[in-house]
């Protein structure tokens, strides 16, 4: 089983009795076998530990460096973006994410929908706008 290599500031995970290399058992996220993508979540215990020791910034690296990888999975080309916005939610909604498959995939997806929201609005010449700008007699309203 592959283990993500240290994060910083973060202590080598203890292994765990009856818990095969130590890890909490990967999940499935919609049809990506985890062994195939080479991921697996990191240990929550030991997570919230080193959250416990470490300053907000490097608070923030540490669940970025934890969620990214399970977010890519998810939404490969806006992975980075995604995760800067799930980061801004409180620590332990965070911390859910990552112990909850369906909760992740619920605000990537509601993530997602921001971003193209925002970028219809910043583009309003697209197809989806104009249509959106359709009355019944097929004028366009300004």
């Amino acid at each position: 089983m592959y283990r993500y290599p240290p994060v910083r500031n973060m202590p080598d995970v203890p292994q765990m009795p009856g818990v095969p290399g130590g890890m909490i058992q990967p999940y499935d996220m919609g049809g990506f076998p985890a062994q195939d993508a080479g991921l697996s979540p990191a240990p929550i215990g030991t997570l919230t530990s080193a959250l416990a020791n470490a300053t907000p910034e490097q608070q923030r690296t540490i669940l970025g460096e934890s969620l990214y990888p399970l977010v890519e999975r998810l939404e490969r080309s806006q992975a980075a973006k995604v995760t800067g916005m799930l980061l801004e939610m409180d620590q332990t909604e965070v911390l859910h994410l990552l112990e909850s498959p369906e909760a992740l995939k619920s605000k990537v997806a509601e993530a997602m929908d921001v971003l193209r929201n925002v970028a219809q609005q910043q583009n309003p010449n697209t197809p989806s706008s104009q249509l959106a700008g359709l009355s019944l007699n097929g004028a366009i309203m300004s």
